[in-house]
């Protein structure tokens, strides 16, 4: 019979931080910069770490650095562990009238240029009504938020209006519309915009999102996607190439329109909207802090649509 694990104590804490940090950063390299201590700090305290627990958490060598099977469990029970942790001090702070700890949002690329959305003002809010709240604030591919969610690695994100496990409460906060885009070298950048037929546009190579879009369009192409890109940025690469189309939202791809290096495809028949919405779990296991986010996130939205 394995012996029990002792109480934890504030160097366990620490390594169990560093840990997350690690994972979180793909690696002890990409961690120093956020932990401000060195490659070989980090190595011997994970290390000591695994030591303590008794386990194999990673495998590090020229070949990456990835989890082994318990750690990808003890990584889970440390976000659980940690939100717990926060969750109690919330609780405690509220009691003084005060709350403390951390709110890890999960945002999808993209949106800080829709003039429709108001996350610099929901921060601006949420920051002056509780100021001693750490923010983590992370840009996330929509496939990867409803994971973070349910794993509570993140209890607030931006996301489009997709399918979702039923756990996860969906509220719209704004819209963007959304064009089907070519490049400079495309062959249809330069053709008569009047003259360029749904016909000959569904014969295009095409690069589809690799997260599920509800749109009218899905079926517009007459054969498989010629790429998959999981991010705007990634679509956008894509479209710039010449060698696809691809939506893309307008207030994002204005910047190549103006600048001539991309051009909408019959944006009076190819256009359509998503709604973007703050997504969490039910609200009866929210902590307070992440309730005082999303309030902020509902209020300044209804006030911009006014």
């Amino acid at each position: 019979m394995q012996p029990s694990l002792p109480p934890l104590s504030d160097v366990d804490l620490r390594q169990l931080r560093i840990f997350r940090t690690v994972v979180e950063n793909n690696g002890f390299t990409q961690a120093q910069g956020e932990l401000g201590i060195s490659r070989s700090t980090i190595s011997a305290q994970m290390a000591a770490l695994e030591t303590r627990l008794g386990l194999t958490l990673c495998r590090r060598g020229r070949s990456g650095f990835s989890l082994t099977e318990h750690g990808q469990k003890i990584y889970a029970e440390t976000i659980k562990f940690f939100a717990a942790m926060d969750n109690f001090r919330t609780e405690v702070g509220a009691m003084r009238g005060r709350l403390v700890g951390e709110l890890r949002i999960g945002v999808v690329d993209a949106v800080v240029e829709n003039p429709a959305c108001a996350l610099d003002r929901a921060v601006a809010a949420f920051n002056e009504r509780v100021p001693d709240v750490h923010l983590t604030l992370m840009i996330v591919s929509p496939n990867q938020i409803e994971t973070e969610l349910l794993s509570r690695q993140m209890e607030i994100a931006i996301v489009p209006n997709q399918p979702m496990n039923g756990a996860v409460q969906l509220q719209q906060l704004f819209h963007e519309e959304q064009n089907l885009f070519c490049g400079a070298r495309h062959p249809l950048y330069a053709a008569d915009a009047a003259r360029v037929s749904l016909e000959r546009i569904a014969e295009q190579a095409y690069a589809r999102r690799g997260y599920a879009v509800a749109t009218g369009f899905n079926t517009l192409f007459k054969h498989a996607p010629s790429a998959t890109a999981y991010n705007m940025e990634g679509q956008a690469h894509l479209v710039l190439s010449g060698r696809f189309v691809s939506f893309l939202p307008r207030h994002y791809a204005q910047r190549w329109v103006d600048g001539g290096e991309m051009r909408a495809l019959r944006p009076d028949l190819l256009s359509f909207k998503i709604a973007l919405c703050v997504a969490h779990l039910p609200q009866s296991v929210l902590s307070r802090v992440a309730k005082a986010f999303r309030d902020c996130l509902i209020e300044v939205h209804a006030r911009k649509l006014r």
